[in-house]
């Protein structure tokens, strides 16, 4: 007879999780492995937009390369805007980085849109890129911040 085995499943990113842990101060705050998975998602997110941006800024014409790579960015996009939803759940507001890492959600979420739905010419396409690649690192450096300050913190 086989052993029985226990399994964990993460939370889907659209979904709630409760909160049930309770930080320093006592104020509840979500468990640290549903967090975590965010963080990741969001990690990965934030790679594959910023990738995007980089290829079509390395061949220095928005047009020919954006097109192929515009399929990356809307659900990346909509990984990236539903993390941050999901962040603000959170008891980490408190934090510098996690506000830093909202604003830039925030601005890189809206150029993608931009992007996405082709409302630029060629000039301003260059742009948006570059906002997009310019947020999508300095939200990358926000969450490497957030996840040290979450280890210091002991939330």
């Amino acid at each position: 007879m086989p052993e029985p085995s226990s399994t964990t499943t993460q939370p889907a990113l659209g979904t709630r999780t409760t909160m049930t842990s309770s930080n320093h101060s006592g104020a509840s705050v979500a468990p640290i492995h549903a967090l975590t998975t965010i963080l990741q998602q969001l990690q990965q997110s934030l790679t594959v937009l910023s990738s995007a941006a980089e290829l079509v800024l390395e061949g220095k014409s928005a047009t020919p390369a954006a097109q192929p790579l515009r399929v990356w960015l809307q659900p990346n996009a909509r990984q990236a805007e539903a993390a941050l939803h999901r962040l603000r759940e959170f008891r980490i507001l408190h934090l510098p980085a996690a506000t830093e890492l909202i604003q830039c959600l925030t601005v890189l979420v809206l150029a993608a849109d931009m992007l996405i739905q082709g409302h630029l010419k060629d000039g301003g396409m260059v742009e948006n890129y570059q906002l997009l690649r310019r947020n999508a690192e300095r939200a990358m450096r926000s969450l490497n911040d957030l996840r040290e300050q979450l280890l210091h913190s002991g939330s």
